[in-house]
């Protein structure tokens, strides 16, 4: 079937189906492979399908929801990929006839991705290109990739489906209450990440009911014109003599559809715990409703991990940090030669602070291996930074091997005119979801005129645009010559980056330092020119941030212009008891240089995630007598203590908590060499498991390795793990804690299995439990405390124990 997704959009409001999951489970009592079900009970999957189109669905998703080779390894599945995904969109093809989308369902792995897990961009790309062949040769018409928490993941699934077949893609992914993805990124940056790989529709799914969901898709159109799509779960679910009620009734749930729909959402659906019920409610609040035309957005966008920068009209002038580049710069060319990131860890942290909007990273150098060091660069800044990456090479393969690795969306500076480089650049930031920066330059050099380099320029944009991208996503940067070599081209930048904004509409880069080269006192002539280009309506430079000149002159430019209404951001920021209004950003990191001691640089090594020179630290301490236990309790504690607080607050998201419990982890692998055999870090010991009939374990994985941060000894059983190994287990360890995980709502029942188990043997032991569908008064039920995340766990455990 044919479709033009968006086109039938702007038409009219699509309407999904709901909850496979809670359908399967009223079918199916008992746990099992929901993938398999397609195999042993074709019928039951054949009338959930006839039942929600009888609803009123214009669009079916298969039951392939978990039909990856890595989940289906998980019940020993895993060479059944293609027979359970060929057939459950053959199931709903058959159901669906002529007049029903069937979209082919792909979820997540399951697995972390690097750097947090160990599942690489590639592995990934290619489990989710092996399902959705399988889904297109059952015949489904599109594909949704729903309930995803780490953007990476979401942008791999998306390019091994696009792989797979030219069909349009929706992609959901999971907020919490806080409206973050476990990997912390906001709306805004999932939007803006995903329209950047031209996915058809973005939304939301799962997470929260139908009253966050307006919020997160509200957020998502105020940044974006890409079609949106809201999948609500039926509220919270709780456990009643067996039975699993969600809180929403259909009645209920159909009064927030006009507000999804006035949010933004032009596809509706339901998530876990709706049924055929709530999609006839949600069908006939529909009738009398229209898609709202979104309005065009006009400033253009790049991401970091988590976060967004504006640029454009109405948004501060953003400045792209030049500093990591081997060039010039000797003892960064042979870090890089070693492939050595650290320099250009540090480097990127010092451009943030001193008000770097985005960080540029170049590895080229003689010597260097820049396809295997681009992607190290990239994946340890952003280890250390939530700022969007601009991948600076000239090298379609260096490119490539940095947006495998890069998180977010990205800029790629640079390309040229030469045919074949343009062509090469241009599908890779169409494949990958990037911004491209042209350089005014072409085989013949950089011409001298500015008619000139606007003309390769207005070819360069172009060739872009006519080849599917966005001209939000197309920069130029008209190239900066040096005053001492070229003084009477100098203005011919100028006036080149002038035409380029009036004629052509696209954002403006310029590398501004070049100007000065080989002239002295170069921060005020290269300040000059910074104020020549800003005038004549450059949108970011590329400039060294450290230069406290520079950021006043952007801050000021800001104010003259409009950008900064009311100088709010200038007052803020410059402080009039500075030197001379200048902002002293130079100085404060000078006096905290000078107040550094080891005890607070080991605390901030771990707070940051940093693992280098941990060992180092340590060793100065223990060598001035301090004991293996006092550099637990009074340094390395405190810091994870920190690190949990900064979570709670949603200043920290998941991969900074991961990369601090990772600082931690080595400290106490160096230190348990060192302790006495009378000293023991260990202030518990506790049992985890995630319960019968479940294959979920990433969140009882980031809980244990919290717990053993944190000074306990954990004993992790694993995942699909029987009640009485459990219980065993817990009598010959002698446990102070069982912790258990489930995230289905099949298998939450097993907790009370446990629960009852231990009773019954009268043992000392409390539980803890978790896991998405759980609530507290369920934990209460079975006699259970209940931790929403790992920092929570931790607290729970460390309160039992004194209890």
């Amino acid at each position: 079937m044919g479709i033009c997704l968006k086109d039938r959009l702007k038409q009219s409001i699509m309407l999904g189906d709901g909850a496979m999951g809670t359908m399967l489970n009223e079918g199916m009592k008992e746990a099992t492979c929901p993938e398999a079900i397609n195999m042993t009970n074709e019928k039951l999957v054949e009338h959930i399908h006839q039942q929600y189109v009888k609803a009123g669905s214009h669009m079916i998703q298969t039951n392939s929801f978990g039909g990856s080779r890595l989940k289906l390894d998980s019940y020993g599945l895993g060479d059944q990929v293609a027979a359970f995904n060929v057939k459950a969109a053959s199931i709903a093809r058959k159901v669906a006839g002529d007049k029903v989308l069937v979209a082919g369902n792909i979820g997540p792995t399951g697995k972390l991705m690097e750097p947090m897990g160990t599942l690489t961009f590639e592995e990934a790309v290619s489990t989710f290109h092996e399902q959705a062949k399988a889904l297109v040769e059952g015949g489904c018409d599109l594909f949704l990739i729903e309930t995803m928490a780490d953007l990476q993941e979401a942008k791999a699934a998306v390019i091994g489906a696009r792989m797979a077949a030219n069909l349009p893609v929706i992609c959901t992914m999971t907020f919490d209450i806080q409206e973050r993805t476990l990997a912390g990124a906001d709306p805004e940056t999932v939007v803006t990440v995903l329209e950047a790989m031209e996915v058809d529709v973005v939304g939301a799914n799962c997470g929260v009911g139908p009253d966050l969901m307006i919020s997160i898709i509200k957020r998502m159109r105020q940044v974006s014109d890409v079609p949106l799509m809201a999948q609500a779960n039926a509220g919270l679910p709780r456990l009643e003599e067996s039975n699993t009620i969600y809180d929403m009734t259909p009645e209920r749930m159909g009064t927030y559809v006009s507000s999804l729909i006035n949010a933004g959402a032009s596809v509706l659906g339901g998530c876990c715990g709706t049924t055929p019920e709530h999609i006839k409610i949600f069908s006939k609040e529909l009738e009398t409703l229209r898609p709202n035309q979104p309005k065009p957005v006009l400033f253009s966008k790049l991401a970091g991990k988590d976060q967004t920068v504006y640029i454009g009209c109405g948004y501060r002038t953003p400045m792209i940090g030049e500093n990591i580049n081997p060039t010039s710069r000797k003892n960064l060319a042979d870090a890089f030669r070693t492939l050595n990131p650290k320099l250009a860890v540090e480097e990127a942290k010092a451009q943030i602070e001193a008000g770097a909007s985005i960080i540029d990273i170049n590895t080229g150098a003689s010597g260097v291996d820049q396809e295997a060091m681009m992607p190290l660069a990239i994946q340890a800044v952003q280890k250390a930074i939530r700022a969007p990456i601009s991948i600076d090479s000239s090298d379609p393969k260096v490119i490539e091997a940095g947006l495998k690795a890069v998180q977010g969306k990205p800029l790629l500076n640079s390309t040229t005119a030469k045919p074949e480089t343009l062509e090469q650049m241009v599908k890779l930031a169409k494949k990958y979801g990037a911004s491209l920066l042209c350089l005014t330059l072409d085989s013949k050099g950089i011409p001298e005129s500015a008619e000139e380099r606007f003309n390769i320029a207005e070819t360069m944009v172009n060739y872009a645009i006519q080849n599917g991208m966005n001209i939000r996503d197309v920069y130029v940067d008209p190239l900066t010559l040096t005053a001492g070599a070229q003084q009477s081209l100098v203005m011919e930048s100028i006036k080149a980056l002038q035409l380029i904004k009036e004629r052509l509409g696209v954002k403006t880069v310029l590398g501004v330092s070049n100007i000065s080269h080989g002239l002295p006192k170069r921060s005020g002539l290269t300040a000059s020119f910074l104020a020549m280009a800003l005038g004549a309506g450059l949108d970011m430079p590329i400039i060294n941030p450290k230069e406290p000149l520079f950021q006043l002159m952007i801050s000021g430019s800001d104010v003259l212009t409009g950008k900064d209404h009311n100088a709010k951001r200038y007052l803020e920021e410059n402080n009039l008891s500075g030197s001379e209004g200048v902002n002293n950003h130079q100085e404060i990191a000078s006096e905290k240089e000078k107040s550094k001691n080891p005890s607070v640089d080991l605390r901030e090594k771990i707070i940051n995630g940093e693992t280098d020179e941990i060992e180092s630290i340590i060793d100065v301490f223990l060598k001035n007598g301090n004991s293996s236990l006092d550099i637990i309790n009074e340094m390395i504690t405190p810091a994870l203590e920190e690190v949990g607080a900064k979570y709670e607050e949603g200043e920290f998201f998941l991969p900074q908590l991961l990369m601090a419990a990772e600082a931690a982890q080595k400290s106490f692998v160096f230190l348990k060499e060192k302790l006495p055999q009378n000293e023991s870090q260990q202030i518990g010991t506790v049992v985890m498991a995630t319960v019968q009939g479940d294959i979920h374990d990433i969140g009882k994985n980031i809980v244990s390795v919290m717990l053993e941060n944190h000074g306990f000894r954990v004993i992790d059983l694993g995942k699909d793990i029987d009640a009485d190994l459990i219980v065993k287990t817990a009598l010959e360890e002698k446990a102070d804690i069982i912790g258990l995980s489930a995230l289905m709502t099949t298998t939450m029942q097993q907790m009370a299995v446990v629960a009852e188990k231990v009773k019954n043997k009268g043992m000392n032991v409390s539980l803890l439990v978790g896991g998405a569908v759980l609530t507290e008064d369920y934990a209460k039920s079975i006699g259970a405390q209940y931790a929403i995340d790992a920092v929570q766990a931790v607290k729970k455990a460390k309160q039992m124990l004194k209890s």
